[in-house]
Parts: C-alpha cells; structure tokens; sequence
C-alpha cells in the first residue's frame, strides 16, 4: 500500500526538523554535512501529493527483480568503465597536495590522493600478479587510472611528504606526542576502510622496488605509518612480511637496519599477538642466510645475529618458548648423529647453519639470563655444544671446534657460570704433531682464515701456515677464557693442568716460533698465579666464610692483574693488525693490474712473427687475429717453491743444488738439441762478425 500525502508531508517534516537539530547535538558533524552534502540539509517540501511524486521520492521494488538486477549490473559496468579512462594528470594531484596543506584537511581530498595510489601500484605491479589475484580484481574495478610515470612520482611524493600530516589534523591529533593511537579520534571511522587499502598497496609498492634510495625512502615513512599499522591488524602481516624480507635480503645496510627499527617497535607495541610470528620468520630467515659463510657475507650474518637478539629481548617468556623448541631440535640432531654417525646425520650437525644457531643461542642466554626460565637453558646449550666438539675429534674439524670453544667462553663470561673449557684446548696439543715437516709453503695458505671456515683440506694441513695459524688460535682462546678468571682466587689451581702440558710441550717442540709462543703465555700465567696466593696469603682466606669469599673477589676484581694487563696489551695489537690488513688489502684492490709490470719483448722478434705469420695468413681466418698473442707468446716455467725452513736442514740444501744442476745441464744441452735452420743462421752471424770474442756480445735480438 502506497502511504498517503499527509503521513508523506509529516515524516518529511519530522526529518528535516531532525536535521536542523544536529546544529545543537553534533555541531562538528552537522558543519561536515554543510561542507560536503549542502543539498541534504536544504530540501523543498513538495505539496503536491500525488502518487507520481510519492514514487519518485520512495523506492518501490519492481514485480520482475532478476530482469532489474540485470540491467543495474550493466549499468554498473558501463559506469565503472567510463570511469577507469578517467585519468589522473600531474595538475589535479599539485591541486590536491595544496589542499591537504590546509589546517582541516576535507576528507573527500583525502581519499581521492590514497585511491589514486592504490591506482598507480596496480598499474605498476601489473603482469606480476597471479591468474587468481587478477579475477577477483577484475571484480573490484578502481574508477582511477594511473599510467604516466610522472603521474606515479609525483602521487607518490604526494603520499610520501603531505598525507599522513594531512591525515592527523583531519583526526585532530597531534603528531608530536610518544603514542599516537589514531582510533581514538571521532573522526577515524571515516578513515579506517581507506587507510586499510593504502596499507595494503604500501605493503605492495615495497615488493617491487630493488634501488636502495627509493626503497629507503619507503622504510621512514612506514616507520611513521605503524600508529596505523596497530590500529588496523589486519595490515601486519603483509606488511611485517615485506620488512622481514628487506631485512634478510637487501644489499644495502641501511635499508636493514631501517626494516629493523620498524619491526622493533611493531613488535614492542603489540608483545602478546604479533611477536611470536615475527621472531620465527626472522629466526628462520637468519637460518636460509646463514647456509653458506664467507667474509663478505660474515658482517651480514653478524648484523642479522645482534638484531635478532635485540627482537628476543622484547619479550623473555616468549624468548623462553622459542629457545625451548629450537635447542631440542638441535639436541635431536645431534643426538641422531652420535648414535648413528652416517655422513648424512654429522653433515645435520657439522654445517654453518647449525654453528650459527649454537651462537644465536649462546647469545640471547646470555643477555637474558637474569630470568629465572631463561638462566634453565644454560645447562642444556653447553650440552649440546660440548656434544658437538665431541662428535668428530680430529684435527681436520679444528675450526668447528674454536667456534665451539668460543660460544662456550662468551657463556662463560655472560652468565659467569663455570664451564670447563681447557681439556678441549689441552686436547688439541695431544692430537697434533707440532714438530712434523710440512710439505708445502705456499702463499696462498698464508691467509687460512679459521672464522670463515668449518673444515680444513689436506692441502690446509700439509702447509706450514696451517700450524702457525693453529698456534695463534690456541693462544688467543687460552687468555680469551683464562682472563675471566685471573682476579679469581682459585686461579693457580685452575691452570695447574695447563701449565703440565706447556711444560711437556716444551720438552718436546723443537721448533723455536712455537716455543717462544708457549713460553711466553706459561711465564704469564705463573705470573699471575703468584699474585693471587700472595693477595690469599695477605687476607687469610677462610673458605667457610662465604661473606668473606664473596668481598674478597669484589676487591680482587677491581685490581689489575698481570694476565689482565697483558690481555688489553694484546687486543690492542690484534686490532692494529687487522686494520693494517683491511688497509692492505684496499690498497692492492685500489692499484688493481695497473702497477703490475710490462713484458718488454724483442722488436726483431716481432717482425720475424709477423712475417710467420704472413705465410699462413690464406689458412688463418679473420676471426683469430685476436688470438695471436696467446699462440706465440709463452711464459717461462716457474722453479718449485724452496721452503722457509731450508737453513736447519741440510737435506734441502742438497736438493736445491741438485736442482740447479739439472737447470745447467738443460741449458748448456738446448743448442745441441736444437737441428733447425738456427744452427746455420748462427754459423753465418759468426762469420760476419769475424771475430770470436765477440761472441760475448750477441744477444737474441741477433735472430
């Protein structure tokens, strides 16, 4: 039943006194209304009241609705068509940028500069999207298209400088306060749906680019945007996903330490819901990057360790759970490989990713010990690391094992906690044999690096660097751990074992480099160990009294100790070392081949090559003239490396002159073995000169 013209009049009537009343009850949305949609508040009242009237004003449902639902459906298409060829030109968007600079911002602007960045991200992702992702947007056409490149900069440059300042005056907060919650505001429900799909094309415009610059860019503002990010959840995934993935994958530092400083305080705003998923992606994206170890790569992996240890600091408990599953997981491995020791069960343990695991953990524990959960875990760790070191003892696996040793130190030191590292030290002077003959001195074993590498080849171990690097890395973890015990007051008891096998090994070393070496840090130690029981016997320690024992070691601890002083003295050294390497090597790769000397060579042995080379020329094709060099010029055969060691041994000597017998020997030989056409040239050069003193003077420029 149609109503009839007076309920018509009184219901219009009732309406419009409505909206003269929002002036009194919502002012700010009654000026909104004034600004935006002028004509809803001032409507005429039409008199006449008949039923053409009444049914243009109230909607009627048609008897056959599937024929209508057609037709609107085509109608819609037709719209959304005429629409999309609307393009947006780099003058509306300058007019748009002008007016979000306003003190209130209108929202419809607004709007139109955030749909035409969803545009101009469609536009640019393209044939990157899948078949699926592409009908379900054919589905939800934009009525906006953005297809000029200058277009795109500058709505982008737009978004990027005007549109978040724009965004909190129209939400009339301001930015300068610690913790901006935007859904706070009256006004964000008229922005919640339109920033969740600037979101989500923000989160899409970070996966296309690959410069540096711009992809730094992106990251600041997204460090402004996460006030928005918390506020929408379902805008975190997307978006933690492409940071994580910067964060793993970028080849400039800055964009990672940026990714990271955004996922840092996403996760600390929101500790309960979002932190366990990003700590696994991140642990796992540290995992995929630590498969393979150079030195170009190591910065990186260390970069990635420290951030990740940052990230499980935020939240203990959930650190707590994480470092639960992952060392059982590595204790399984392990353990599958010491009851079945198959090469394919020791590669599950002996590998980088496994290594840097060891670390990572070793690591958190000791940053978070202080928890009560967390200090649990430190008994299990030293387990399984000590379970790797015991594995495969042999000499070859010499580097896995100083990684090893040196998470159990910085355990040691983090958590001062007792560890007994030294057998694992002592052990490796039982296994080696210090005083063998290498057989090999070649240059390029000099630079064996024992922090890159898991495992030594057979050459490694044959050369003369192999046991002078060895020696180095033995000194350096003995003070490394012995240090943190110098001040203590059982350290004279604790080197007691070293000190036997320096002793022994002194006996039995007869090189002179590594005994100068053991000897040194043995006078050190018992340096040291004179000082303690000189403070115990002073003080007349009682070892009952824990309250005495406890102040002892605080006093003892402030004091300089000789092993402590020659500790610094050596990092010092350590540094000045590598830095003159690092400076080093810039310096040759600065000169590149350009200092490398020129091979001089003969003007008349050119032109003898030449003219060979004019005889053949019918069989030569055009193609190889730019290998003539290689055919005819050939470098002479390189002597066998003599050794350093050749002065105490008079073997060598003997070798070295046999050697340069047989040199003499082959070249007094060559010119008899030599039947060519050269024997007469050189019989004709000797008559012409005439002479036979003269013979002194040729040369092979003569032929």
């Amino acid at each position: 039943m149609v109503a009839s013209n007076g309920e018509v009049d009184n219901e219009l009537l009732e309406h419009k006194q409505d909206l003269a009343n929002l002036k009194e009850t919502d002012p700010e949305f009654y000026k909104f209304l004034k600004k935006e949609d002028k004509a809803l508040l001032d409507f005429d009242i039409d008199d006449d009241g008949d039923e053409e009237n009444v049914d243009q004003k109230f909607h009627r449902p048609p008897s056959n609705l599937e024929e209508v639902l057609e037709d609107d459906e085509d109608n819609d298409n037709e719209i959304q068509g005429e629409e999309e060829q609307s393009q947006v030109t780099v003058e509306m968007i300058e007019k748009w940028s002008a007016q979000l600079e306003k003190s209130q911002p209108p929202l419809t602007i607004i709007r139109h500069v955030i749909r035409s960045f969803g545009a101009a991200v469609l536009s640019a992702y393209g044939t990157d999207v899948d078949d699926k992702k592409k009908k379900k947007k054919s589905k939800t056409k934009s009525n906006v298209a953005v297809d000029n490149p200058d277009s795109f900069n500058t709505i982008v440059r737009c978004c990027l400088k005007q549109l978040i300042p724009a965004i909190y005056r129209f939400l009339k907060i301001k930015p300068e306060k610690k913790k901006l919650k935007p859904e706070t505001s009256t006004n964000w429900k008229y922005l919640s749906e339109i920033m969740k799909k600037y979101l989500m094309s923000f989160a899409r415009l970070i996966s296309m680019i690959n410069v540096p610059s711009t992809l730094n860019s992106l990251l600041r503002h997204i460090r402004t945007l996460i006030p928005f990010i918390l506020a929408i959840p379902i805008t975190r995934k997307p978006i933690v996903k492409e940071l994580i993935i910067v964060w793993s994958t970028a080849t400039d530092e800055k964009s990672r330490v940026i990714s990271f400083v955004c996922l840092f305080h996403i996760t600390r705003e929101n500790r309960k819901e979002i932190t366990p998923i990003v700590l696994r992606k991140m642990y796992f994206e540290y995992l995929k990057n630590c498969k393979f170890t150079s030195p170009t790569s190591l910065p990186l992996i260390n970069f990635m360790q420290r951030s990740l240890v940052e990230m499980y600091s935020i939240a203990p408990s959930i650190t707590y759970q994480h470092a639960f599953v992952f060392i059982r997981q590595l204790a399984i491995h392990l353990r599958s490989a010491t009851i079945q020791k198959k090469p394919e069960n020791i590669q599950n343990v002996y590998n980088w990713q496994y290594i840097h695991a060891l670390s990572l953990w070793t690591n958190v524990i000791g940053l978070l010990y202080k928890e009560a959960l967390i200090k649990q875990l430190i008994h299990p760790l030293c387990e399984v690391i000590i379970g790797t070191i015991r594995l495969v003892p042999i000499a070859r696996y010499y580097p896995l094992r100083f990684h090893c040793i040196r998470s159990l130190i910085k355990l040691t030191t983090l958590t001062d906690t007792f560890i007994p590292v030294l057998p694992f030290l002592i052990e490796v002077f039982d296994i080696t044999d210090f005083n063998k003959k290498h057989k090999t001195a070649s240059l390029k074993a000099q630079y064996i690096n024992f922090d890159t590498a898991l495992k030594l080849s057979k050459l490694q171990m044959e050369d003369r660097a192999y046991k002078d690097g060895l020696m180095d890395q033995l000194y350096e973890l003995f003070i490394l751990y012995l240090v943190n015990y110098s001040y203590h007051f059982s350290f004279p008891e604790l080197i007691f074992p070293v000190v036997l096998k320096f002793k022994s090994f002194l006996k039995t070393c007869q090189i002179q480099n590594f005994c100068k070496v053991i000897k040194g840090l043995l006078e050190k130690l018992q340096e040291n160990a004179k000082v303690i029981e000189d403070r115990r016997q002073k003080t007349g320690l009682n070892i009952k009294d824990i309250k005495q024992m406890e102040t002892w070691l605080e006093n003892s601890k402030q004091e300089q100790t000789p092993l402590k002083i020659h500790y610094q003295r050596y990092l010092s050294l350590r540094q000045r070392e590598v830095l003159e390497d690092i400076a080093q090597k810039e310096k040759i790769s600065a000169r590149g081949r350009a200092e490398l000397p020129e091979l001089i060579r003969p003007t008349k042995f050119v032109n003898d090559k030449q003219d060979f080379k004019n005889l053949i020329e019918k069989d030569i094709s055009d193609n190889d003239d730019n290998d003539e060099d290689g055919e005819f010029f050939q470098l002479k055969k390189k002597r066998k490396h003599d050794s350093d060691e050749s002065e105490e041994e008079e073997e060598d000597e003997e070798d070295e002159e046999d050697e340069l017998d047989e040199i003499e020997e082959t070249e007094v030989k060559k010119p008899k073995r030599s039947k060519s056409d050269s024997t007469s040239q050189f019989v004709k050069e000797i008559k012409k000169r005439g002479a036979r003193d003269q013979l002194k003077d040729l040369t092979i420029d003569d032929f």
